[in-house]
């Protein structure tokens, strides 16, 4: 059986639950919900783009809209976190998670974030096979360093495409943007950064964190 979106309760719930439901909301917002602003701009001015290129070659602007956006979700989405609840394949497993976060590894010089942060039920340390992996990007405040950062998130979003993992990235770069986590949710560090560890100081470093992971 598929992952449920939303608990039941009422039906409203059942009726966001349903699956082309869920996807058509996962198409039309692409996580912008829940970005910073810069992320909202960075993200609204890659589907500006390609609905530029598309309207230079249709000359349709409702199309050339339409399909923009669809080229953002395909190269900047994250498809297999909404695939969880659309089908009962397995999404997750300890031989892809820990691909991927030697993925993220190999990035880290390149795109100088401050920290990577994992939440969610790899920071709870017992993940399902249709767990995702809550990945959020702290970068230093400014231009460059912002839009290093949502790159890197891009890259991360198309390689989870491109090896079917699913990945939820988020960028940040004020810690009031933690606050929105569960307060029982402590975030596990990939590179102790001094003030993540001065609001987390039970944070977890993933290296050593890693073999802790239940995956069921």
């Amino acid at each position: 059986m598929a992952k449920i979106k939303y608990k039941k309760g009422n039906l409203f719930l059942d009726f966001l639950s349903l699956k082309p439901i869920v996807l058509m909301s996962n198409f039309v917002f692409q996580g912008m919900r829940y970005m910073s602003l810069g992320e909202k701009i960075y993200k609204f001015f890659i589907t500006l783009f390609f609905s530029t290129l598309m309207f230079v070659v249709s000359g349709n602007i409702y199309v050339s809209a339409v399909l923009g956006h669809l080229l953002n979700y395909i190269l900047n989405g994250q498809f297999f976190v909404v695939y969880r609840y659309l089908a009962n394949g397995r999404t997750m497993s300890r031989d892809k998670l820990e691909e991927f976060l030697i993925i993220i590894k190999k990035n880290i010089n390149r795109y100088n974030p401050r920290d990577i942060l994992f939440t969610g039920s790899f920071c709870r340390g017992k993940m399902s096979k249709s767990s995702d992996l809550d990945i959020r990007i702290y970068h230093n405040k400014g231009f460059i360093n912002s839009l290093k950062a949502y790159f890197f998130a891009s890259k991360l979003r198309f390689l989870g495409l491109f090896l079917k993992f699913p990945v939820d990235v988020f960028c940040f770069s004020d810690l009031s943007f933690l606050n929105k986590l569960d307060k029982i949710e402590i975030p596990v560090n990939f590179l102790n950064d001094e003030s993540i560890l001065k609001k987390y100081p039970t944070s977890k470093n993933c290296k050593f964190y890693i073999s802790q992971i239940e995956i069921a």
